[in-house]
């Protein structure tokens, strides 16, 4: 198996100002936890982008993932995501020529629309317009890798005689991957032959869309690689497995309040009112209206794995039956988890989890 981290580098010092000093203490904590996931083994860190929200501070993962490339030697960087549908396609794909050529190679470009309410609503960016303007803005990219000199003329984007600079070390492009959640989605990735990265589904219900993907991949001719599905989850491992389900219920049940903040809508009605296109995503979020998250329920869903090193290998491993995936993307600093613990957990997941399944 392949393990990666997957980080949204929430704020966690939830009311308290966001001042200079522990701002900065945010970000030099995530990067010692991907300095030591570097030294532990793992394959990869992967980094997403969101905006206006506590939920991420990264409205940049590509500059952070530039002070990484510095921090760094062996480690795949990995954006998961890139929001395209809030960037113009073709700085997009300069900055991830320049971070392939800063890492020496090592970038990994994952690309998606963005799904987050506010998002949409603060750029004055119709909702309806989310698949098509991202479709074609990946396509943009892809052209600019692959072309000596562009010239497209979309319905979001014109270009005329553009060629890209730098070059990125990876030909023709660094491998791109895209996030998937409804069936739709599934089909379309997988009849194109992206890798692709799901998260939140339980292990039933991912397996029956991920066979889909599988389906669609066979009938496309896109024959499957072990990287070609990431499975996130949200990891955490402690001494005993007591201990590690105490220890995380706060700061699971706070990462939840932060992404209902970012994500969705103030109103379950407000639901009712998104295209068609969200339709999958915004159905899957209804239960969170009018009633408490239930940690336990998370546990049982397999979408929270903890416990003790034994627990959570038993665990990923019963899953990885379940659905035949063989990338663990974890998600281990979530909520307001202390950094020391996020610590604790890494090196025991490294030392202890990861052999036991290689």
């Amino acid at each position: 198996m392949r393990f990666s981290i997957f980080d949204l580098v929430h704020w966690p010092h939830r009311g308290e100002p966001w001042d200079g000093r522990r701002q900065t203490q945010v970000y030099r904590e995530h990067l010692e936890a991907w300095q030591c996931a570097e030294e532990l083994g793992f394959d990869a860190i992967w980094l997403t982008e969101h905006h206006f929200t506590a939920y991420n501070m990264l409205p940049s993962p590509n500059v952070m993932l530039a002070a990484l490339a510095q921090a760094t030697t062996r480690i795949k960087l990995g954006a998961m995501i890139n929001a395209v549908n809030f960037h113009h396609p073709w700085r997009l794909a300069e900055e991830a020529a320049m971070l392939d050529v800063l890492s020496g190679g090592r970038l990994l470009l994952g690309m998606g629309r963005g799904a987050d309410v506010q998002e949409y609503a603060k750029y004055h960016q119709p909702m309806t317009e989310g698949r098509p303007r991202f479709r074609e803005g990946l396509e943009l990219i892809k052209r600019a890798f692959t072309e000596e000199t562009v010239h497209f003329a979309g319905e979001f984007y014109t270009i005329d005689g553009a060629a890209l600079m730098p070059r990125p070390v990876q030909q023709p492009h660094p491998p791109i991957y895209l996030t998937a959640v409804s069936p739709e989605t599934f089909v379309w990735t997988g009849q194109e032959g992206y890798p692709i990265a799901s998260v939140f589904l339980p292990p039933e219900q991912t397996a029956q869309v991920y066979a889909i993907y599988q389906a669609e991949r066979e009938r496309a001719g896109n024959p499957m690689a072990p990287e070609d599905f990431l499975l996130a989850r949200h990891v955490y491992v402690a001494e005993t497995r007591e201990q590690a389900i105490e220890e995380a219920r706060l700061p699971v049940l706070e990462f939840f309040r932060l992404f209902k903040d970012a994500a969705l809508p103030q109103t379950v009605e407000e639901l009712d009112t998104f295209p068609e296109n969200f339709r999958y995503y915004t159905e899957h979020w209804r239960p969170l209206f009018g009633e408490d998250i239930s940690y336990e329920g998370l546990i049982e869903r397999g979408v929270l794995i903890v416990g003790d090193a034994a627990s959570v290998t038993a665990e990923i491993a019963r899953q990885r039956e379940i659905i035949g995936f063989d990338h663990l993307m974890c998600q281990m600093a979530f909520g307001h988890l202390a950094h020391e613990r996020v610590m604790n957990s890494l090196r025991l997941f490294g030392e202890q989890v990861m052999p036991a399944l290689r």
